[in-house]
């Protein structure tokens, strides 16, 4: 049976009679769901029966985890039909911007109820599971509402430091054709990408600083090797990230500063719409003035596995301007 089926088990229980709902949780509060052990590179976080969580190994940025699950945890929503089973059990997590859902127990479930997910970043993975039958039944096993809470370390080439995020969208150049200090502003303020900056700017960018000692504070030849630097985008209210490598621009004292262009994650693109297909993923708005269409996105920066965000955690945002001419199709 289909991912799809299972989603329609849920929408089910809206209007079926046979619909339920019940949490459930570990009993052993005394278990320690952020216990690390001694294993690098192999860890492993297993619930079994008696509700009690071990971990084994050391959860780390750019590593993997593997995951197992004893069904008999939740046995709520269950059902067989023709020997087999009607019911699918998944687990549901979170790290940072990353998330997912992936069968593990049930009509679907993989080789001994385990799977293996990818780290992307350091930060708190959250994991919680759900079961769904065919007959609309949903139940949790989710530590009370509370899910369940793992540390995942940052990778052993972790910048030491990371900061100074700034936007510039300005003509005029210094230090050869590079921008000008004068011309940096945060980014928290967000920024503005309007028709102007598509016709004028020649720099158009958002920057960060990052340092690491023994990589960053010399003229390093290798720095593009010891240094995985992205910058994540996506359209405000869409649900995939999209990343791309930033630049380097240049040393400021010991820091590396890198710069996101501007106009690579533009999501218009100042370029005639002749039919829907060829219209922007983004959700555009028309301006008060009924001149311009606009969308709105959000970013931010990882470099070796460790974000960088605002202080307040998120994203920055920034908002695309062009001529709503361009965009009759979409509108």
């Amino acid at each position: 049976m289909s991912k799809l089926a299972l989603v329609t088990w849920i929408v089910l229980a809206s209007s079926s009679s046979f619909a339920c709902t019940l949490e459930r949780a570990r009993e052993d509060d005394g278990a320690s769901a952020s216990h690390e052990g001694a294993v690098e590179g192999l860890a492993k976080i297993g619930f079994d029966a008696s509700y009690h969580t071990t971990v084994d190994g050391t959860l780390r940025a750019g590593g993997k985890v593997t995951i197992s699950y004893d069904p008999a945890r939740l046995t709520t929503c269950r059902g067989e039909e023709g020997g087999r089973p009607q019911w699918g059990l998944s687990l549901v997590w979170r790290l940072g911007s990353a998330n997912g859902q992936t069968a593990i127990a049930g009509l679907m479930a993989p080789a001994g109820n385990e799977v293996t997910l990818e780290l992307p970043a350091a930060g708190d993975l959250e994991i919680w599971f759900q079961n769904t039958n065919k007959y609309g039944c949903v139940a949790w096993d989710s530590n009370y509402g509370r899910n369940y809470h793992f540390q995942v370390a940052a990778r052993a080439d972790a910048p030491g430091w990371m900061g100074n995020a700034a936007q510039v969208i300005a003509r005029e150049t210094c230090n050869d054709g590079k921008a000008c200090d004068s011309s940096r502003r945060s980014l928290a303020g967000g920024f503005v990408f309007d028709t102007w900056a598509r016709q004028r700017a020649v720099i158009a960018g958002a920057y960060f600083d990052v340092w690491k000692a023994g990589v960053t504070d010399f003229d390093n030849p290798d720095l593009w090797k010891q240094l995985d630097a992205r910058v994540y985008h996506r359209a405000v209210g869409a649900s995939a990230w999209s990343w791309s490598y930033v630049s380097f621009e240049k040393r400021v004292g010991n820091d590396a500063r890198y710069m996101a262009s501007l106009r690579k994650i533009d999501p218009l693109g100042g370029s005639t719409r002749t039919t829907k297909a060829e219209c922007p993923a983004a959700k555009l708005t028309v301006t008060p003035d009924g001149q311009y269409v606009q969308a709105e996105v959000e970013l931010y920066f990882v470099v070796n596995g460790t974000e960088l965000r605002p202080e307040s955690g998120g994203t920055w945002r920034g908002t695309f301007v062009d001529y709503r001419g361009l965009y009759a199709p979409c509108l």
